[in-house]
């Protein structure tokens, strides 16, 4: 009990803020899981002619470090989020954009701290609602095998760790990286932020324009999941053809299109 109090006391922790380039509306930038704001290297100069873009590690990953009594949670991604735009000053209302983990800790901010943003944009985000609520058996069944899959790559550090630097050169921009000692953060925001997470009902909550980025071959959508965005009036969806789920050339083109 005592343990959990101090837990809930731990201040937040002020993020690395890894990109702060241009001048005018603000954009800020929250990236995926196993990464850091590397991966966005391929927007940014699309964004800074006309924008002030932030891109802020996220909490444990790139140069944002977590103290040992971190559990990684939804709640504590977004309480050192908005600690770390506060102290950035800003002025007016901005638009916040996340990718994959960092879609769902945008969706979260976005309905706590609603007067502070103008537009949300989610790119590629792993939304799973629970399974009743997927009507059809094809889908439920998706979800169930991504939701068994990430909890096998959680129970089998060894083997990920050691397994990821072959793939690691693969990927744009230095998009992945899992080792020990990102392993906490990666595995506890996998199992806390993405696995069990109310996603639907934080998005219901925010009054601001929203716009779905995903790829046409995105390894990890539900497209139940995204129809079920898509109807909401404030909700709208964006396909990319001949995309999957890390930031590209073509996804990148496009989120930069919604934004200007």
């Amino acid at each position: 009990m005592f343990a959990r109090l101090r837990e809930r006391q731990t201040p937040a922790r002020l993020l690395n803020v890894a990109v702060d380039v241009g001048s005018g509306p603000v954009v800020i930038l929250l990236h995926g899981i196993a990464s850091s704001s590397a991966s966005w290297r391929g927007i940014v100069p699309l964004l800074s002619p006309l924008y002030r873009v932030i891109a802020i590690d996220l909490l444990g990953f790139g140069g944002s470090r977590a103290g040992d009594a971190a559990s990684f949670t939804l709640d504590e991604h977004v309480q050192a989020l908005h600690k770390t735009v506060r102290s950035l000053r800003l002025r007016g209302q901005f638009t916040l954009v996340g990718h994959s983990l960092g879609g769902l800790i945008a969706a979260r901010y976005a309905a706590v701290h609603r007067k502070e943003l103008s537009h949300l944009v989610l790119v590629s985000p792993p939304i799973y609602p629970h399974r009743r609520y997927i009507d059809e058996l094809g889908q439920r069944l998706r979800v169930g095998g991504y939701l068994w899959f990430y909890r096998f790559v959680r129970g089998n550090q060894l083997t990920i760790v050691s397994n990821v630097g072959r793939f690691s050169r693969w990927m744009p921009n230095g998009s992945l990286k899992i080792d020990d000692e990102s392993w906490a953060a990666f595995s506890l925001s996998m199992q806390h932020c993405i696995e069990t997470q109310t996603t639907m009902t934080d998005l219901a909550q925010v009054s601001v324009p929203i716009d779905v980025v995903y790829g046409a071959r995105d390894q990890v959508i539900v497209p139940a999941t995204i129809e079920r965005l898509g109807s909401m009036h404030h909700v709208g969806l964006h396909q990319v053809p001949r995309a999957d789920h890390l930031i590209r050339e073509p996804l990148a083109r496009e989120v930069a299109r919604l934004i200007r």
